[in-house]
């Protein structure tokens, strides 16, 4: 892409991340049969989801962000396009290292206080807060190189960096980045993660933790994303969710009747929904795929050779296949297809179990009595750990166990609850997990030298646990700051080959984001760039 300098409109730009690394997705991410002629004001939309801590945005990912939050800008899925939402106009310099947005006249915050210049300076300089208290984790690195944010008048603002930040863009364009209201800031993290003001089209009215969330309507909202279908207030008047942890509870309630959407149902679940009329919607994960992380801190999983052999001993059809379906097909690098610098390496990735007995046999691993190798006295023997309150990580993990039983390996699963940062402490040597991220910079964040500050069960130095010395930083470094998409895309691609060949995470199987069952006479619902489903234009038939 041609690098736009100062001065010149993004508004008919294609954004940094190129349409063709958006293909790739699956399933139905839009409700193609509804227009806005059929549109019916009023009602409530009773959605039963899974349990979620926080609803922040900058805190937590999922659609209850987009229904109480907006971005400056918004992008196109398909065609990775930006658009306008808070901002009507923007752009940056030719070293992106500033940006100049210009914002729209009359939206507000759910509080009163306006959408100005004021409000995204307090909004921007609130990250570096976020930071410094050890939150911003969804933008942790993007902002390493900030220098300020500036209110030029009451609708203008440029915000600055040190040096090129070709991110910067995409993450300003997801909920990750959504505008809060100056007070929000104020608000210790933990208590903010469900205590904040946001200018979305809906509010929250009651919140009763593990169990209701009651949003209703801001009938002074009009300023919807340009990706929106209509302008104005939500069709929908009030939004009742229900929060049930039970799977099959949520499918039941659709089938019943008593919901209108169930959110994440099951594999087998979601085939009988859809045979009894419902939709689907669900678009695959922004990020870095369902993988197994290892614990540096653990000898076994900084051993070379036995994370190689994991990584070829994995059979990543079988698990989509026998597992997680349709919905998650076996993962091909370290990142997404449907995130920009993506590249296929599926052939690192291929199912090897011979390639796998031969690295551990070279590496001096021989099979004991009972085919579980062993090497000066010890067994060759990991413990997984993953979410328990999630049945396909589950079920994964005991097909995992097996494929890696047959080359020697020796896997003992420990489920966890509310699974997360912490997960190391558990002794595992290998985490059952995903990433959501707009933006292929994630990498850096979660793989460059300092990371061990967030992630403690991560690296000092790369070069201890690869082959490739200090390689790895460099091109995570380099890509961070390279303005030409060309040249990032080619440094993106290395790092997601060293990063299979080293093993330094083990790709699985992609999964879905956004996935909910809807009845038939729910319309108007789509998910956005980051696989979020968005309630905004929802509205119901008869």
């Amino acid at each position: 892409m041609p690098v736009l300098t100062r001065r010149t409109s993004l508004l008919l730009g294609g954004g940094l991340v190129a349409a063709l690394a958006l293909q790739g997705c699956g399933g139905a991410d839009t409700d193609a049969g509804a227009s806005s002629g059929q549109r019916q004001d009023g009602g409530t939309l009773v959605v039963y989801a899974a349990p979620n801590p926080a609803f922040d945005p900058r805190q937590s990912y999922g659609w209850l962000n987009r229904a109480l939050s907006d971005s400056l800008i918004d992008r196109d899925p398909g065609t990775g396009k930006f658009v306008p939402w808070l901002a009507q106009t923007w752009e940056h310099n030719e070293k992106q290292t500033e940006f100049t947005f210009r914002l729209r006249n009359g939206a507000s915050f759910s509080d009163g206080t306006r959408v100005n210049a004021a409000s995204v300076k307090a909004n921007f300089d609130g990250v570096m807060q976020d930071l410094a208290a050890g939150g911003g984790w969804y933008v942790r690195g993007q902002f390493e190189h900030y220098v300020e944010t500036k209110a030029v008048d009451e609708n203008t603002v440029v915000v600055k960096f040190s040096k090129p930040n070709p991110s910067f863009l995409t993450t300003a364009a997801t909920s990750q980045l959504a505008m809060l209201s100056p007070g929000s800031f104020k608000i210790p993290l933990e208590k903010r993660r469900t205590e904040f003001v946001a200018s979305g089209p809906f509010v929250v009215e009651k919140y009763v933790p593990d169990e209701r969330l009651l949003l209703k309507r801001r009938d002074d909202y009009t300023w919807g994303s340009a990706l929106s279908k209509h302008q104005g207030k939500a069709s929908i008047e009030k939004i009742d969710v229900r929060l049930v942890a039970e799977a099959g509870v949520r499918e039941g309630a659709l089938t019943s009747g008593e919901a209108q959407v169930a959110e994440a149902p099951t594999v087998d679940g979601s085939t009988l929904l859809e045979k009894q009329g419902n939709r689907l919607y669900w678009r695959a994960t922004v990020g870095i795929p369902y993988s197994l992380q290892p614990n540096f801190k653990k000898p076994l999983a900084r051993d070379l050779n036995v994370r190689r052999a994991v990584l070829k001993a994995i059979n990543r059809d079988e698990i989509s296949k026998n597992v997680t379906g349709k919905t998650a097909p076996p993962a091909t690098s370290v990142i997404t297809r449907t995130l920009n610098g993506y590249k296929d390496f599926s052939a690192l990735l291929k199912y090897d179990p011979a390639g796998a007995r031969k690295i551990l046999d070279d590496a001096g691993w021989k099979p004991g009595a009972d085919g579980i190798r062993v090497k000066n006295g010890q067994r060759l023997s990991l413990v997984i750990t993953g979410s328990a309150e999630q049945k396909p990580i589950q079920d994964s993990m005991v097909l995992i166990k097996e494929q890696l039983k047959a080359v020697g390996i020796e896997i003992t699963i420990k489920p966890e609850t509310g699974i997360g940062p912490t997960w190391w402490q558990t002794g595992a040597d290998l985490w059952f997990s995903g990433n959501k991220s707009s933006e292929a910079d994630v990498l850096r964040k979660m793989y460059q030298n300092d990371g061990t500050k967030a992630q403690p069960w991560l690296f000092s130095d790369s070069a201890e646990v690869s082959s490739h010395g200090k390689r790895l930083q460099e091109v995570l470094q380099g890509q961070a700051v390279e303005v030409d998409a060309t040249k990032r895309d080619q440094l993106l691609a290395e790092a997601q080959e060293i990063l299979i060949e080293d093993a330094i995470v083990i790709p699985l199987v992609e999964h879905e984001s956004g996935f909910v069952a809807a009845a038939p006479r729910v319309h108007g619902l789509r998910l956005d760039s980051l696989s979020n489903l968005v309630v905004y234009d929802a509205w119901l038939g008869k």
